[in-house]
């Protein structure tokens, strides 16, 4: 019975990233320069593939975000994710869903 508790509790455990976008790396670093996103991981799919680099899965996740939603931006050219934690996603509006389930908000700048 406790496995089962845990696992359903780890299977709802909030996966928040910081997705800092730029066209380079020193741009992204500036915030007059850069845009940020919070994304949330919540298909299977994408909380799979954890294990093997959950920062580069969050930025794929923006990446289709601003692909699908912002169309006229050209692609990135860099990206870099932070995990984050205590932040409420009913602070924010605006998300953006994807058809996995995962989704995104362009969130102020640091």
């Amino acid at each position: 019975m406790t496995e089962k508790v845990t696992k359903v509790l780890s299977e709802m455990t909030e996966l928040f990233y910081r997705v800092t976008v730029g066209a380079d790396e020193a741009s992204a670093r500036n915030p007059q320069t850069s845009n940020s996103l919070l994304v949330e991981l919540l298909c299977g799919q994408h909380r799979d593939l954890l294990e093997t680099g959950p920062e580069v899965t969050a930025c794929d996740v923006a990446k289709k975000v601003i692909k699908q939603y912002l169309s006229a931006w050209s692609e990135p050219g860099y990206l870099v994710a932070d995990k984050v934690e205590g932040i409420p996603a009913w602070h924010f509006s605006g998300w953006s869903t994807l058809d996995c389930g995962c989704r995104a908000v362009f969130t102020p700048n640091r």
